[in-house]
């Protein structure tokens, strides 16, 4: 990208790096000076954000693709009150964020309980996560995380709020979009209001690291839908016969489409390590022996009846009991996914891109 990189009425979304105003704030460019440019001066509730001279910004436009810092040179309060920001002559390429689909092949393997966790160890990392819960039969990360939400994806999908006014921070550092059922409508909406509501979601890649989607167990279009939209899918088991039967299954599923994300596998509540080990390498060898597919065996996580009792207490476990195999499982998995580094957006479609297209030939 080479030039200025703003123009006169584009929107942008403004961040400040205040004490008094965090935003964010959409607003427009009024008019480009060189590298500067004067934007229309935004409000909160109706009253004026006073941004003080010399106040950091972080600008994104609402693609999510533009992305850089700014300051506040002046402000101008005659007429239309707006003030002058700094602006780039170039920009590098934007780090979008690497979208993680987790699911099972059945309910009760604890697949919410290793995305809550596994989320929290990764904003422990230092990534910026966010949860998106997707289970549209029954959406609870925000119970498991003693959270009341007011708004959910359902408002998104109305036109009622902005995807950022539903994003809650949780404990652990962590940002939970709550579900609800707001996806179940996409397959509902003509293709305009199709295209706002993607672009709305994709808002959330220019201030995320990490986005792990927590979906609904079994096969459903919409579990594969996430599935084969996401950059990355972690299928959930545990060593009983029956899950391990299903979270087959779902590979099987997946390793029928010619485009499809890396496969992961992930063996909750093993009796030791060494079942763990044994449940992870005969699923990954008979995957690659019968479905010509590589799934990639991030780890097991030990049986730790600590688990129930931070579920109980509506606490995450990895921040109630930090010193537990529970722990030390899940903390095991997060620096395998952080150490496979970010995507950086060059050309690629988004999560979100790729999820429209698939609604639309559905």
């Amino acid at each position: 990208m080479s030039g200025v990189v703003l123009k006169p009425n584009q929107k942008i979304i403004i961040k400040p790096q205040s004490q008094f105003y965090s935003g964010p704030y959409e607003t427009h460019v009024l008019s480009i000076n060189g590298t500067r440019a004067i934007i229309q001066t935004p409000y909160d509730q109706g009253k004026l954000v006073l941004l003080s001279v010399g106040t950091t910004l972080e600008v994104t436009d609402t693609t999510g693709k533009l992305q850089f810092t700014s300051q506040v040179l002046d402000r101008n309060f005659q007429g239309s009150p707006s003030i002058t920001i700094s602006v780039p002559v170039s920009v590098p390429a934007v780090k979008r964020a690497k979208v993680i689909t987790v699911t099972s092949g059945k309910g009760g393997v604890g697949k919410t309980s290793v995305v809550i966790n596994l989320a929290i160890s990764l904003s422990q990392q230092g990534l910026r996560t966010f949860v998106i819960d997707a289970d549209l039969g029954t959406a609870n990360v925000d119970v498991l995380l003693d959270l009341e939400p007011r708004y959910n994806l359902h408002h998104v999908v109305n036109g009622e709020k902005d995807i950022l006014d539903i994003v809650t921070e949780a404990p652990g550092g962590i940002y939970l979009v709550p579900g609800g059922s707001g996806f179940q409508f996409l397959a509902d909406l003509d293709a305009s209001q199709l295209r706002y509501v993607v672009e709305s979601y994709k808002k959330l890649e220019a201030y995320a690291d990490m986005i792990l989607i927590d979906t609904g167990a079994g096969l459903s279009k919409n579990v594969i839908d996430f599935v084969l939209a996401s950059d990355q899918v972690i299928v959930v088991t545990n060593t009983e016969p029956h899950a391990i039967t299903d979270g087959y299954a779902i590979i099987k599923v997946i390793s029928e489409y010619k485009s499809r994300p890396q496969c992961s596998l992930v063996v909750n509540r093993a009796e030791d390590k060494a079942e763990g080990r044994q449940v992870g390498e005969r699923m990954t060898s008979v995957t690659q022996r019968f479905l010509d597919m590589n799934v990639q065996f991030l780890g097991y996580i030990l049986e730790d009846r600590t688990v129930t009792k931070a579920i109980k207490q509506k606490r995450p476990h990895i921040l109630t009991f930090p010193n537990t195999p529970f722990a030390r499982g899940i903390n095991n998995i997060a620096r395998q996914l952080s150490q496979s580094g970010l995507q950086e957006n060059m050309g690629k479609k988004s999560f979100f891109d790729k999820l429209k297209e698939l609604f639309i030939s559905s």
